[in-house]
């Protein structure tokens, strides 16, 4: 599935930077993807036994004259090869080859408490400089960690947390 997908984004992401349109391609890529991926839509565009017109006329009715025409006729591509399953991950992977494109990257957060906006624009500074890239944080809570943060962002795992480190303090002294 992955090399259709990544097949599909690759086409789309051309077709985008040849019009000009990484921007709009990007943007409406990441609603498609964020509506598609709720529990009705899914229902809907994965169920065998509705047929294509029916999965055609939802997308009419939901996206029609609101995505950019390429991105219109993918969806619609989709239901007529009976590819759906391959839409989410494809407009993944198409959001994913537009912002390496555009030097963005997303990175995840997690610490014990809620970062204040100033720590978390700090840490978005001290990436976007180590990186290279424009960083979007998205930071969730988990007091498991007890304290500190680790961080995921472009493959790499960063982990300053108490826990990691009481583990590895464990792991050192035999414990």
């Amino acid at each position: 599935m992955a090399k259709l997908s990544t097949h599909y984004a690759t086409a789309l992401r051309k077709l985008a930077v040849e019009s000009g349109s990484e921007d709009v391609f990007l943007e409406q890529a990441n609603v498609l993807h964020q509506t598609l991926s709720n529990a009705e839509s899914k229902r809907i565009l994965l169920h065998p036994h509705i047929p294509a017109a029916e999965k055609q006329a939802f997308f009419g009715r939901v996206f029609e004259g609101k995505l950019h025409k390429d991105l219109f006729s993918f969806l619609c591509l989709t239901v007529d090869k009976n590819r759906e399953a391959f839409l989410l991950p494809a407009l993944w992977e198409l959001i994913l080859q537009i912002e390496t494109l555009q030097r963005k990257t997303r990175a995840k957060v997690v610490s014990a408490g809620e970062l204040t906006k100033k720590q978390t624009e700090a840490l978005k500074k001290l990436l976007e400089k180590k990186l290279d890239k424009q960083v979007d944080i998205a930071v969730k809570v988990n007091p498991s960690v007890i304290g500190g943060p680790y961080i995921q962002v472009d493959g790499f795992f960063i982990d300053r947390t108490v826990k990691s480190r009481l583990r590895d303090l464990k792991e050192r002294c035999g414990a």
